[in-house]
């Protein structure tokens, strides 16, 4: 792993993510105005939220980004491509979507790669509104996979050229691991990119997922990370 040596640099892994049933909507938008210029990745808010996020993140660096069949994976393949449409007209960038998990798991190879391909078909039509490609997350929430299911999802995911397989939305018994992490790399062989999330909430454990093989961070605790950087500029894993 390349040493990150300032907090821009960390910065830069990650995607700063609320996606909260119990705050009202101005917890929300004072969380966007306050998260849009820390030079963080991408934001992640509900899909509701999504056009003020749009709207402070093209006036820096920072994308935004939600959310499709969270956290569960169950709709049907129409209803995710109508929130994928629904997401990119409103100003999503970056899609962080629930795979069918029960098609995962049952190896119907059809009905799951079928969906992967109708997400990806739709999306590489599109632009974002930086006018650059829609980037495309898979979460394939790994807590409920044996291995042989993890890379069978990895290869799915990286036939239907999906840019990232995620370990987890951070809602069901445990986020990210970094054997899950490691296995997911090995399995990817460079074709896609590695997203771990849930339960990473300093340096330490973003350096750890970031040495399994990890390519970007889902955290709700950035500024704190991020602070971790500043206070510790030369502490190493």
């Amino acid at each position: 792993m390349p040493k990150l040596l300032t907090s821009d640099e960390a910065a830069f892994y990650i995607d700063q993510t609320l996606l909260r049933p119990d705050l009202p909507e101005s917890s929300y938008k004072h969380w966007i105005i306050d998260n849009c210029k820390r030079k963080f990745r991408t934001l992640f808010v509900p899909p509701c939220y999504l056009p003020i996020a749009s709207m402070l993140c093209l006036e820096t660096d920072t994308k935004a980004g939600s959310v499709i069949s969270f956290p569960m994976g169950f709709d049907v393949r129409r209803t995710k491509i109508q929130a994928l449409k629904d997401l990119i007209d409103r100003g999503a960038e970056e899609i962080d979507f629930v795979v069918n998990i029960t098609f995962l798991k049952s190896g119907n190879d059809g009905e799951f790669l079928g969906e992967l391909k109708d997400m990806k078909g739709y999306a590489g039509t599109r632009k974002s509104v930086r006018d650059e490609p829609i980037v495309l997350k898979g979460i394939i929430e790994c807590c409920y996979l044996t291995e042989a299911e993890k890379r069978w999802a990895v290869e799915h995911l990286a036939k239907a050229e999906i840019d990232f397989v995620k370990t987890s939305t951070g809602l069901a018994t445990h986020g990210a691991t970094i054997a899950d992490v490691k296995l997911l790399s090995a399995s990817a062989h460079g074709r896609i990119e590695v997203k771990a999330s849930g339960g990473i909430r300093n340096r330490k454990e973003m350096e750890l997922m970031i040495s399994a093989g990890a390519t970007r961070i889902g955290t709700s605790a950035g500024p704190d990370i991020i602070a971790d950087f500043i206070s510790m500029p030369d502490f190493d894993v």
